[in-house]
Order: C-alpha cells, then sequence, then structure tokens
C-alpha cells in the first residue's frame, strides 16, 4: 500500500493543526486574505482616515517573520487614528512590516492574486474604551489594523526611507530603539 503525503498549508487548514485555532476552519475572514476588487462595494460618504502627525520613539526587532516597531510606553504625545468607517479613536501601537527577499512577494495579503513587495500594517487599539493594547485585543471594537500595499517605484519616500535604512541593523532577532514621525505615512 502507497502512502500519499500532501503538503497541507494556508489559513484554510490552520484549524486542522491545531484545536486552539479551530475558528480557522469555520471563519471566512482570517488573515492571510486575498482581497477581491469585483467584490467591494463602494461607499461614497466613507471619510478619510487620519493619523495624527507626531514624532514617536520605540523599539524596532525582528520577530523572525516580520520587523515590528513598538512605541514606547511612556511617550508622551500618541498617535490617534481616527476616520473612516471608525466610530472610535485608536491609539497607535505598533507597525508590523513584511517584505520579501524578491520584490515581487512580500506581502502578507493580496489584491486578486497579486502579490506586493511589501506590506505595512498599522495597529491601534481603542483608547476611548480601553486602556491598553492587551486589554483591547479581545474586545469588541477593540483594534485597528490597516494594511499599506507597497509599491517599488522611481520616487523614494523619505520617511519610508527613515525606517528601511536601519533594516540591515535587525537582519537578526535583535531590537534597536529607533524614533519615527508619523508623517511618513501617507
Amino acid at each position: 500500500m502507497a502512502t500519499i503525503a500532501t503538503k497541507v498549508k494556508g489559513p484554510g487548514y490552520w484549524g486542522l493543526m491545531n484545536p486552539q485555532w479551530n475558528m480557522c476552519s469555520k471563519g471566512r475572514r482570517q488573515s492571510p486574505i486575498n482581497v477581491e476588487p469585483d467584490k467591494l462595494l463602494f461607499d461614497p460618504l466613507l471619510r478619510h482616515i487620519h493619523l495624527d502627525k507626531h514624532k514617536v520613539s520605540g523599539m524596532l526587532h525582528n520577530t523572525g517573520q516580520s520587523l515590528v516597531f513598538r512605541v514606547d510606553k511612556d511617550t508622551k504625545q500618541h498617535v490617534n487614528i481616527s476616520g473612516g468607517p471608525l466610530a472610535y479613536r485608536y491609539q497607535f501601537e505598533e507597525i508590523y512590516i513584511h517584505y520579501g527577499i524578491e520584490n515581487q512577494q512580500g506581502s502578507e495579503h493580496h489584491i486578486h492574486g497579486y502579490s506586493f513587495p511589501a506590506e505595512i500594517q498599522l495597529y491601534g487599539f481603542n483608547k476611548e474604551l480601553y486602556h491598553n493594547m492587551s486589554e483591547a485585543q479581545h474586545k469588541s471594537q477593540g483594534i485597528v489594523a490597516i494594511s499599506l500595499m507597497v509599491q517599488i517605484g522611481d520616487t523614494p519616500n523619505p520617511e519610508l526611507r527613515i525606517i528601511t535604512s536601519v533594516f540591515n541593523k535587525v537582519q537578526y532577532k535583535v531590537m534597536i530603539t529607533y524614533g519615527m514621525n508619523t508623517s511618513a505615512i501617507k
């Protein structure tokens, strides 16, 4: 009798690999996702997303899967995320930066099956209802996540370059202290 080994991977199978992840087998909105533009609805009343433009400092470290920038806990002036579909004000806490070895594939999510060279994910917690990210992360309206797909272009973004210029200092699982101006996120 021959045994056929199959490679089971991806979010559709996460619920089979670990009983604690069983919602991944039942749900339809797990990350990573493929956004299908032809299934999206346009909302003409949707407002723009607003990010406060303050300089913040924090730690940039390599998790082994992505680079993560976390705002220092003792930051005096917080960056808030509001507008768009958000009914609350969210306090910016961290950025996840996903990128690949090759320019064609780096984003965690896809649009119409297309993988982008990189993806920047901003996360914040609902400052109006909760005290911190830990408290908010398992609560209704607790966390906001915004994904920005990155294209490689001819015109460099000087604010984004502030972060990418230190990537070589976190090649391995280490941390560095770093300041960031949220005006880099446009």
